[in-house]
């Protein structure tokens, strides 16, 4: 470079204003994942390239190569340019396996010969809620509902909606981990006798400003009488056979899946009691036993929702286990009848037999 080149470069960074600013470019990526921060310029010459977060250096180019001495710790090994774009204006920054310390607020520089450019970025990290789990616990006076989910960003929400009717209270606690990502807990409480009411729905709804999740509860009591058949649906409103993938559980927690296809042959599992018929949407006992007594639970989901559905069966004893209830009593008392009669009888010729002894001796 000669003298007067190098003089009108010295001028040139000392006068010259940034040609373009962009302020405060909204970039939304997600935790753990890989994210491009944007920034342009027109192509030039002698390209300079610095990112930074106020004085911290996150990532610097220049004399055609990168310059990482000065890069701040937290983000060694995890930055990068495209080099092949740089000559067709492309200065954005790939920064990968996104922590949530990495929102921020991130300034592009690119000076050439030709002017300088501003590119400022505002990092918004998210770590969407991808599923909201329910369960049940009860005893003959208390009623607990729980819905739970982790690993979201940034803070949670928790909807509840629950029966009109009925009086609950709700407690919902958050914590997060050693990542910063958030876990909550949430659950509803009723003390007292229950209402005589078949089916309860419930709903709980996870959501952060990003994404949300929201799960469904229907609950049911069913009664029916020992050696009857019986067919338990599963529940699930607003769900259409093309969109869902059925789980199926019994109360001892064994799991069988099976598509939501009406064209689906029925079959057999082992992993059910009294041999079980799984069908498309539904279980069919051909003779129920006390052995089936028990929660059956059916869940579904699809986008960003999970319906269950829970039917507690309760086995009655039936007519023919009446009958022979019935013939036992009969036979206890039948049983204990002779044993009477048949005491009498030996206390009688006892009796007898002491007074004709007592007469022979008179004699």
């Amino acid at each position: 470079m000669s003298a007067i080149s190098a003089c009108r470069y010295c001028l040139f960074w000392i006068l010259a204003l940034p040609l373009y600013t962009c302020q405060g470019v909204p970039v939304i990526c997600f935790y753990s994942k890989d994210c491009i921060l944007p920034c342009s310029y027109n192509p030039g010459t002698d390209v300079v390239i610095h990112w930074q977060i106020g004085a911290k250096v996150v990532h610097s180019f220049y004399n055609g190569n990168d310059q990482l001495k000065q890069q701040e710790e937290q983000y060694k090994y995890r930055t990068s340019l495209f080099k092949d774009e740089l000559q067709k204006g492309n200065a954005s920054l790939l920064l990968r396996n996104l922590q949530i310390d990495d929102e921020q607020s991130y300034h592009c520089y690119v000076g050439t010969f030709e002017g300088s450019y501003d590119t400022y970025i505002e990092l918004k990290v998210a770590s969407p809620v991808t599923y909201v789990q329910i369960e049940t616990n009860e005893t003959e006076n208390t009623e607990e509902i729980e819905c739970r989910s982790s690993d979201i960003y940034p803070a949670p929400s928790v909807t509840w909606s629950y029966p009109t009717n009925e009086s609950y209270k709700e407690f919902t606690n958050s914590s997060t981990d050693v990542n910063k990502l958030y876990s909550v807990v949430s659950k509803l409480t009723k003390e007292g006798m229950k209402k005589n009411t078949n089916v309860h729905n419930y709903s709980c709804k996870i959501k952060t400003w990003q994404s949300q999740w929201e799960t469904t509860l229907t609950r049911q009591e069913q009664k029916i009488e020992e050696g009857q058949e019986w067919n338990v649906y599963c529940m699930l409103p607003n769900v259409g056979p093309q969109n869902c993938k059925l789980a199926w559980k019994t109360s001892n927690t064994n799991t069988v899946t099976a598509k939501f296809e009406k064209s689906k042959q029925p079959k057999k599992t082992s992993e059910f009691p009294n041999n079980i018929l799984l069908r498309d949407d539904h279980f069919h006992v051909p003779k129920v036993t006390e052995t089936d007594n028990g929660t059956y639970t059916c869940s579904c989901t699809y986008g960003e929702v999970t319906k269950v559905c829970q039917i507690k069966l309760k086995v009655i004893p039936g007519k023919s286990n009446e009958k022979s209830y019935t013939s036992v009593i009969t036979g206890v008392a039948v049983a204990i009848a002779m044993v009477i009669v048949l005491g009498c009888s030996i206390y009688c010729c006892r009796t007898q037999c002491n007074r004709n002894t007592r007469n022979n001796g008179v004699l």
